[in-house]
């Protein structure tokens, strides 16, 4: 009890000095947990970001595939003759006899 009482007449150093530890090691704990939290959300934000990129890349791909291939057919419509061209469309798939 003698030693109880010393420590806390003339031990204040001490008890203030175990009550900042604590203080630090419950503060590191819960920022790092938010820490972590806040890592794991932005490696998710970077996937999706990531994802909707590759997906609007595909998207143009195809684009600029469809715009080439209308140039193509452009050209070849463009380069036929009169005759050539009503004959082509007289044989297409996509004409109906009336």
């Amino acid at each position: 009890m003698n030693t109880l009482v010393n420590l806390f007449a003339g031990g204040w150093n001490y008890i203030l000095a175990g009550l900042a530890v604590v203080a630090a090691v419950l503060a590191s704990y819960f920022g790092g947990k938010k820490v972590a939290k806040t890592e794991t959300q932005a490696k998710a934000d970077v996937a999706e970001a990531e994802r909707v990129q590759r997906q609007a890349e595909a998207k143009s791909d195809v684009e600029s595939h469809n715009i080439q291939t209308a140039k193509e057919v452009q050209q070849d419509n463009a380069s036929l003759s009169d005759d050539a061209a009503r004959e082509r469309m007289r044989s297409s798939k996509y004409n109906a006899p009336d």
